[in-house]
């Protein structure tokens, strides 16, 4: 018996004092554990989603990319496909499970290394929001505390919903709504159950068992985790079966549908508006009035534009590849071609070696998978002189002057697409081009492609390029003309003129294109063949300080110098501040800024930002107040509607006679301008229809000549023309509408004057009620109705002078 006493007073002694070691234990973890407020106040990083006005996702930014799902929101077969993979007794136990503990124990055990883990969903949430994922026994504690904590402040579904949100699911996905999208494409109600088992068997390993990763043993561990639900209960046996037998299908995961620089100017202006932090982590909604049909049309038009260009440009040397080489190269292309044809693919270039030169000059030309003859090419190769202006290296110089001038076996080379059956030579090109539009009518950016090769945080020459404007900028300062008192009919003088210098000895002598002079000509036919002497008269008429604070009412966004060669557009913008200049012409003399950033919500659905653009604001004019919002401004009239009106309808001429007549191919009433800089460096289109404002610049980033006959009508006129058809399929061809003010007066076009006998043509003019001419056009000199005896209005009649 005193044994057995002192057995019963030693046990008692351990349990005390184990008792004691626990209470001390308890006591020293947790005294310095986090506080639950990170779990009660969850705000977790977010991925911020853009919308086009169709409701289509087009982009998304995250630093985590996560979709924060409601309880109510999850499925219950996703719920419990995630309890029969991570903890079967979830609702029944306090938060740690020692069975579970003791099982995982003795399976790694027996393992030899972890293959089973003991830890709860309520550990795992204890460890992903208020520990650390280091490995030890002091952190099991802790967690094992936590999660008992946990349990006693938040009910199972709150834990559970904590979970199914943090946790990472492989992929670049946080939380189940974010792996549905990111695996399936699909919103968390649209899961079958295979496709919840398949994320629910993802926590443990989702780099080893991701679908697009390891599709074995995704499937594999998919279907343990079906089995599971079936012997735990949380799902029919029948659907089980049919789970098991459901093909793994994973959705490509998607670029972002928003392009090009179209994507830079919605990411800059969101930054610039929230900051980074919260662009990336706090789940804004946002929505832009994108169209990305119209954006790849622009694209498109810009790179066709861009290789018709450089099919007239010197042939570059290309590098030239030993033939054990030729394999792998073969190889590589392959690997990086898409599945489109290479016939159809007319705005991309594809590699090719070229296998064999003919006597007659042909090539034989091999793709990798394709050999093509091509008719011996017409291409000028590019001068040693050249190169040296480049500042070419001395290797680059050996090279070219160590080879021959013509196509040899083993030249890489570039191939284009026809976009029928066949192929032609093509070659990366030194020519750049940029394109913006904007859609009139809605008031938003329709389009921006910032390069041929334009990647997203790259070079965006729309924003970006200063380059000079030429005869693009010349309707500024017709229109200012007509705001102080010419007509379209006003008679300019072009014909030549030299400026001297009053600082030194040196001169100006501007000249016409072709170095051709018209002599006294309408104003309107100076601006139709963009006449640069007639413009400076015109520019002299004017006066520069009065030009120059006209030019304050376009959107210019900089000072312009007091000089005569403004007026053939010797200075420098931006294709963004010159397009967005041409609206005040567009909308009838008012400024405003097209929109490209609708909305914006925060993660609770509270709107932040509302842009309406100006032309579009009924509300800001109905109440002044909202025009205080920068983003709600009402659209200022800086210029009469008449004159702008005037100034449109002149450059319609430029369209339907004048240098811009490749864009009658429109087939709808348009206003436009050419613009081509000295020794064609810079070529413009400017053109709108009452609908679409487009506007295309070409040349190189550094600025060296494209050509003699690269102009403005042939090197940026076809990519506007291209693009414009596409923006307009659809829409209704309408006409620019005179606001009141207009009356239309039938003229002589060569003199601007009433039509009289000996008058050639008559075309149908506008002018400010009062200002139309009323003489008419005096009879030609030697002609029959100049003979005073022959008219009898003359005065001379019957004298038989």
């Amino acid at each position: 018996m005193r044994i057995l006493s002192l057995i019963a007073k030693i046990i008692i002694s351990l349990s005390l004092l184990g008792a004691l070691g626990i209470t001390i234990g308890y006591l020293l973890f947790s005294s310095n554990l986090p506080k639950l407020s990170a779990l009660s106040d969850y705000q977790p990083p977010l991925v911020s989603r853009v919308y086009n006005t169709d409701g289509e996702l087009i982009a998304e930014y995250a630093d985590e990319h996560r979709i924060l799902a409601s309880n109510e929101q999850i499925p219950e077969r996703l719920k419990k496909a995630f309890l029969a993979a991570e903890d079967q007794q979830f609702y029944e136990h306090p938060g740690i499970n020692p069975a579970r503990i003791i099982s995982a124990a003795l399976a790694n055990l027996r393992a030899g290394h972890t293959v089973q883990g003991g830890s709860t969903i309520t550990q795992q949430v204890a460890k992903n929001f208020l520990l650390t994922s280091e490995r030890s026994y002091t952190r099991k504690i802790r967690e094992a505390i936590l999660a008992y904590r946990i349990e006693k402040s938040f009910s199972k579904d709150d834990i559970l919903y904590l979970y199914l949100n943090q946790i990472y699911l492989g992929r670049g996905s946080y939380g189940v709504a974010s792996a549905a999208w990111r695996y399936f494409h699909k919103n968390l109600d649209e899961l079958t159950l295979a496709e919840c088992a398949m994320i629910a068997g993802l926590p443990k390993s989702p780099g080893s068992v991701a679908p697009h990763i390891n599709p074995e043993k995704a499937l594999q561990r998919r279907n343990t985790v079906l089995h599971l639900m079936k012997s735990s209960g949380f799902a029919e046996a029948k659907d089980v079966d049919r789970a098991l037998h459901e093909p793994l299908v994973v959705a490509e995961l998607e670029g972002p549908k928003l392009t090009d620089a179209y994507a830079d100017l919605v990411y800059e202006q969101l930054v610039e508006r929230f900051g980074l932090k919260t662009l990336r982590r706090q789940g804004l909604t946002i929505t832009v009035p994108y169209d990305p049909a119209a954006e790849e049309a622009a694209i498109r038009s810009i790179r066709h534009g861009v290789l018709e260009i450089e099919q007239r440009q010197y042939y570059r040397y290309p590098v030239n590849h030993p033939r054990d080489s030729w394999q792998a190269l073969f190889d590589e292309w392959n690997k990086n071609a898409g599945n489109e044809p290479i016939t159809a693919k007319s705005d991309t270039l594809i590699p090719a070696l070229v296998e064999k030169v003919y006597r007659s000059g042909d090539l034989l030309v091999n793709d990798g998978t394709k050999q093509w003859r091509l008719k011996k090419p017409k291409w000028t190769w590019k001068p040693v002189k050249e190169y040296k202006k480049e500042g070419a290296s001395e290797d680059t110089l050996a090279y070219i002057k160590k080879r021959r001038s013509t196509w040899m076996v083993g030249d890489e080379i570039r191939l284009q697409g026809t976009g029928k059956t066949g192929v032609r030579l093509a070659q990366e090109p030194s020519i750049e081009s940029a394109l913006y539009a904007i859609d009139l009518e809605r008031g938003t950016v329709l389009a921006r492609v910032g390069g041929y090769k334009h990647q997203f945080g790259g070079y965006d020459r729309v924003k970006k390029a200063m380059r000079q404007p030429g005869s693009a900028f010349k309707p500024f300062l017709y229109a200012t003309a007509i705001e102080n008192g010419a007509t379209p009919a006003t008679i300019v003088m072009d014909t030549p003129v030299v400026f001297d210098s009053s600082q030194n000895d040196e001169f100006w002598r501007p000249e016409n294109y072709k170095n051709e002079f018209a002599g006294p000509v309408p104003l309107r036919d100076a601006l139709e063949h963009s006449r640069n002497l007639a413009s400076i008269k015109v520019l002299q008429n004017v006066g520069i300080k009065r030009f120059l604070r006209a030019l304050e009412n376009y959107p210019f966004g900089r000072k312009f110098p007091p000089q005569l060669a403004l007026a053939l557009g010797a200075t420098e913008v931006t294709p963004e501040a010159l397009t967005e200049s041409y609206i005040v012409l567009a909308s009838g003399g008012k400024k405003w800024k097209p929109v490209s950033l609708q909305q914006v919500q925060d993660r609770t659905g509270k709107t932040l930002h509302r842009s309406v653009s100006g032309n579009r604001c009924q509300v800001c004019h109905v109440n002044p107040v909202m025009s205080v919002n920068q983003s709600m401004k009402p659209a200022e009239q800086v210029i009469d509607p008449i004159n702008a009106f005037l100034t449109t309808n002149m450059m319609k001429g430029v369209i339907e006679r004048g240098t811009g007549q490749r864009a009658r191919a429109l087939n709808r009433p348009a206003a436009g301008k050419t613009g081509t800089t000295n020794k064609q460096v810079d070529a413009w289109f400017m053109g709108y229809t009452p609908q679409v404002l487009t506007g295309v610049w070409s040349g190189r980033d550094t600025p060296t000549p494209m050509g003699r006959r690269e102009t403005g009508s042939r090197a940026a006129l076809p990519a506007w023309l291209e693009a414009m058809q596409a923006f307009h399929k659809g829409r209704e061809k309408t006409d620019f509408v005179p606001p009141e003010g207009i009356e239309w007066v039938a003229i002589d076009p060569k003199s601007g004057l009433l039509p009289g006998d000996d008058s050639e043509k008559v075309m149908l003019e506008a002018f400010r009620a009062g200002t139309a001419p009323t003489e008419e056009t005096p009879a030609t000199e030697g002609s029959l109705n100049s003979d005073p005896a022959s008219n009898p209005d003359s005065g001379f009649f019957g004298l038989g002078l």
